[in-house]
């Protein structure tokens, strides 16, 4: 029989408000998946690749910014979901990881799947737990309960990210013939109270006092989900600092923003550009390695980061004051507390005023290769889509060009930065929304996450578009590889790969371009409604791509 401690977790999750669960199939998981499976108040899916169904279920709950579960097998099953979780952990994604697992006695005895499963994700997640095997006593299913819902509770308070429960199961770990799994409409939870964390007024004083002493102020949103309200706020100061939005910052609405910096702060232009005498820094990673050595190479009188929860971000080397809440709430509290607002353009946007000048007659000039064919798609985009980029070149080719249309909310893997689960998590984001969710991936990242289409769920909202050099093109344009005598073996690695078999296997429509004309012809259509997902492979040479890239860094 499935023990009641095992079929209450389904009970907790679904009654925490947890919508969602990400199953790969296994025996020693079944208890656990087939009381997911019998809880009508959550939804799931058979995901058979776990490395794939944890990024999967990460994109699922990057878009409904909740939890979703993950179950998974005894053995190297969980160790699969360990790419996922680590870059869960560093996006600030909440996840219930439940991984199945033999009884402690039969731990590192070299039998079948038992492996030492307790805390095997180490750092990388907010809490680790041990459920109880054996909850006959009272005191045993209390602990059961009350795991589950600290669970939850770790897994979103602030900073929000993955939590991990293993679950030892002993045989029979499959119900009866005739046993019914009668979900608990009633279980006890623990809920968390919400809060709103400010400033006192007189520390909102002071740190007005120094905004309005310094002459030189920047703001740049590093990667940060879509957020209405901060928006508002950065308005509110629009004109008295200068903002730098990152492409994964998600501010491409405003006004008067710095988009060029990858051009703006390369190295020619240091002594140019004044050093701002206070920095204010929202957001996690940044992508602009420009932005950055300007940076650790001329530091900010003041520097704060706005961040609520307990990360410490010091990256560029020269913190001097963490600010503890949500970024709107310290901006709508500081707005009002200035005295004097500045409407004087800034060095920083005339130079961005002409960089993207010259950026454009560039571009129309510029051969026929991913630079170009980038430019293209971006401009033809709809708007109020999910735009999803793949690491390695896509993210900095975006992060490049910009022009990203009204209302697009931008994602991409740069918590760890990882090739790895670029498909996987815009699949999981395209299965919990409506919006048409446009994957940009190169070949190498691609296809190494293939079994992201391996499953039967509807992603006919998903568009890929490929960029396919023949190999990781980006070893071609950092000096490191390129003089090494096995550059090609050892880091471009040519594949004579083509996407148009995979899309047949998976049942998706396939389209190929290698000129500019090919390109026109089909963006004219791609982004259509259609009852299947769509991949546009863009063909071209890594050495067309070094030298376009090489010209835009001159300019």
């Amino acid at each position: 029989m499935i023990l009641p401690h095992i079929i209450e977790i389904a009970n907790i999750c679904a009654a925490q408000g947890i919508t969602d669960a990400v199953i790969s199939p296994g025996s020693r998981s079944a208890a656990i998946s087939l009381a997911f499976e019998a809880q009508p108040s959550i939804k799931t899916r058979v995901i058979i690749d776990e490395r794939s169904a944890a990024f999967i279920a990460m994109g699922m709950a990057q878009q409904q910014q909740r939890p979703v579960v993950l179950i998974c097998t005894s053995g190297s099953a969980s160790l699969n979901y360990a790419p996922a979780i680590a870059e869960a952990y560093y996006q600030e994604i909440p996840l219930i990881v439940l991984t199945a697992d033999r009884p402690p006695e039969w731990i590192d005895q070299y039998d079948g799947q038992t492996i030492n499963q307790q805390g095997i994700y180490g750092a990388h997640v907010l809490s680790s737990f041990q459920f109880p095997v054996d909850p006959q006593h009272r005191d045993a299913q209390w602990h059961a309960n009350r795991i589950v819902n600290q669970a939850i509770l770790s897994a979103t308070d602030a900073p929000s990210g993955p939590v991990h429960i293993n679950v030892p199961i002993r045989e029979p770990f499959y119900p009866e013939k005739n046993e019914q799994i009668t979900p608990e409409t009633d279980p006890r939870i623990v809920l968390r109270a919400e809060t709103t964390v400010q400033l006192t007024d007189q520390t909102i004083i002071e740190y007005a006092h120094a905004w309005e002493k310094a002459k030189e102020k920047w703001i740049i949103i590093g990667q940060t989900p879509p957020n209405d309200k901060l928006s508002a706020s950065l308005r509110r100061l629009m004109g008295s600092a200068t903002i730098i939005n990152e492409v994964t910052g998600n501010q491409h609405d405003l006004p008067e923003v710095v988009v060029n910096q990858d051009l703006i702060f390369k190295g020619t232009n240091h002594e140019l550009i004044p050093t701002p005498d206070l920095l204010i820094t929202i957001g996690n990673s940044l992508i602009s390695k420009s932005l950055k050595l300007f940076l650790r190479k001329h530091p900010p009188k003041t520097h704060w980061h706005i961040k609520r929860g307990e990360r410490f971000n010091d990256s560029l080397q020269h913190l001097t004051a963490v600010i503890p809440v949500s970024p709107h709430v310290f901006l709508e509290q500081l707005a009002p507390a200035l005295q004097s607002v500045s409407v004087e353009k800034s060095l920083l946007n005339r130079l961005e005023d002409e960089i993207q000048k010259k950026k454009e007659a560039f571009l129309k000039t510029v051969g026929f290769g991913e630079l170009s064919a980038l430019d293209q798609v971006l401009k033809r985009l709809p708007q109020k889509t999910n735009l999803h980029l793949a690491n390695s070149m896509s993210v900095r080719y975006v992060n490049y060009l910009g022009g990203i249309p009204p209302a697009t909310a931008v994602y991409c893997n740069r918590g760890t930065s990882g090739i790895d689960g670029s498909n996987s998590t815009a699949v999981g984001a395209s299965l919990v929304t409506d919006k048409l969710n446009i994957l940009i991936t190169g070949d190498l990242a691609f296809f190494y996450d293939r079994n992201a289409f391996w499953h039967q769920e509807d992603i006919s909202n998903l568009r890929v578009i490929l960029l396919n050099n023949n190999g990781g093109g980006i070893f071609n344009m950092i000096p490191g590889p390129k003089g090494q005598s096995a550059h090609e073996k050892l880091f471009l690695t040519p594949h004579g790969l083509n996407a148009s078999f995979l899309a047949k296997e998976f049942g998706m429509i396939h389209y190929e371009a290698s000129t500019p004309e090919d390109l026109k012809t089909t963006l004219t259509t791609f982004f259509n409604p259609s009852d299947k997902p769509k991949i546009l492979e863009i063909s071209s040479t890594i050495e067309t791509n070094t030298t376009s890239l090489e010209q835009l860094k001159k300019l």
